[in-house]
Parts: C-alpha cells; sequence; structure tokens
C-alpha cells in the first residue's frame, strides 16, 4: 500500500467500510506504525463531531424481534403451563415487546431465584455457606450433629428434630491442649462459628441451663465428643 492510499484505509478503517483483510492490515499498521496511528485518530475526531448534529434515538422495541426472525427464523412455539411462562420470560416473548420484555424477564427470574434461596434457608435451614468438608459426628440421646467446616470455621448441623430439653440449652466446645473454649450455643437447625481449627482439636456437646454455662467450661453433663481429623 503506497503513502497515498493511507488516509482512504485509515476513514474506511473508523468507517466500518474495510473489507477484513484490510481492517487486519490496519489493526496491525495501528500497532507499528505511529504515523498510521495518529492518522485514524484523526478521522475519528473528525467523525466524531458529525454526532452532534444527530440527537439519540431508541429504535422501537419489536425491531430486534424482526430482525432474529430474518436471521433465525420463527420461534419455537410456545409452550403453555409454568415451564413455557418461565421460557418466555426469559427469552422476552411474551407479547412480542423484545428488548424490554426480555429485560423484564430476566428481573421475575432473579426475584424467583432469590425468593426459593430464602425459602430454602426459611423453612429447612440450609445454610447460606457451608464451608469445608465432613469432618465429625456429635451423637448422644435424642441429639445428632453433622460438622462440616475448614481451618477457620465450622458448621454444626443438627440432624435430629428433638427440641432442647425445658429450662436447657445444648452448648459446644473446642478443646485444645487442655484448654476450653465455648464455641457458642447450640442452634435448632444449623450454627456457624468462626474459629481457628488445627487437626487433633476435640469437639463436644453439653446440656447447660438455658442461656448457656455459668461458668468458663461446661457446667453440666458433657454428651458427646469427636476429634477433628486431618483438615
Amino acid at each position: 500500500m503506497t503513502e497515498d492510499e493511507t488516509p482512504d484505509l485509515a476513514a474506511d478503517y473508523v468507517l466500518g467500510l474495510a473489507s477484513a483483510e484490510d481492517r487486519a492490515r490496519a489493526e496491525d499498521r495501528i500497532i507499528r506504525d505511529p504515523a498510521f496511528a495518529r492518522e485514524v485518530e484523526m478521522w475519528q475526531a473528525r467523525f466524531s463531531e458529525l454526532n452532534v448534529e444527530f440527537a439519540a434515538i431508541e429504535p422501537p422495541s419489536a425491531v430486534l424481534d424482526r430482525a432474529e426472525h430474518r436471521l433465525f427464523g420463527a420461534p419455537p412455539p410456545q409452550r403453555g403451563g409454568v415451564f413455557g411462562w418461565l421460557r418466555r420470560a426469559a427469552t422476552g416473548r411474551e407479547d412480542g415487546s423484545g428488548v424490554a420484555a426480555q429485560r423484564r424477564g430476566v428481573s421475575v427470574l432473579l426475584g424467583l431465584a432469590v425468593a426459593a434461596v430464602v425459602a430454602l434457608v426459611a423453612i429447612w435451614g440450609v445454610p447460606l455457606y457451608r464451608p469445608g468438608t465432613h469432618l465429625a459426628e456429635l451423637a448422644a440421646p435424642d441429639l445428632q450433629i453433622a460438622v462440616r467446616g475448614d481451618s477457620q470455621r465450622l458448621v454444626f448441623r443438627r440432624l435430629s428434630d428433638a427440641p432442647d430439653p425445658e429450662g436447657r440449652s445444648y452448648q459446644l466446645w473446642l478443646i485444645r491442649d487442655g484448654q476450653v473454649a465455648s464455641l457458642g450455643l447450640l442452634a435448632p437447625r444449623t450454627t456457624e462459628v468462626s474459629a481457628e481449627v488445627r487437626a487433633g482439636d476435640v469437639l463436644a456437646v453439653s446440656l447447660e441451663p438455658a442461656g448457656g454455662s455459668p461458668v468458663a467450661g461446661p457446667s453440666g453433663p458433657v454428651l458427646a465428643t469427636a476429634q477433628i481429623p486431618s483438615l
């Protein structure tokens, strides 16, 4: 390409009129030819001034639907029922309203997903964060607890449905090198605790007065213990 052709290539590149071959050549020259890069910037600045004369307009929402129809053919038949409605909500084809309907559909689906998560947490006590892998189990009459976790966090999942004895509370403990530290009271379903955990630590659960032990360690009977294996 001669120097005389440089302005034409730069202008065609900026306007999007260059062929695929010329566009690739222009992009290569922008990287290795500073003079050509400045020529492209000059044309970009010159053509950008033309935009000032025209107000921005939003095309009719049906334009996208017609374009998709020409490119991909007619949409598949709509299905009835809940799943059909969800599909139409996700694709924005409930009433042919295009992008606006699709955005509304996505918002609806996101809302349904959030509602489902909230329902799981509220009804079944499913925790939003369940770290690590299964570490241990604490088992006693009328009380079974599965423990998951990692080196920084523990999740105690209560498997039994029996309520706490009247006027009493279950309390969790971490025992290391003969030292006992409270991990708090056991919740009806799931208890999440931030704690530094090491292999060989011992977990325990005791039966305490309502609200927890009045002393630094267990004041009531220790119902179950379990040692944490290698993390």
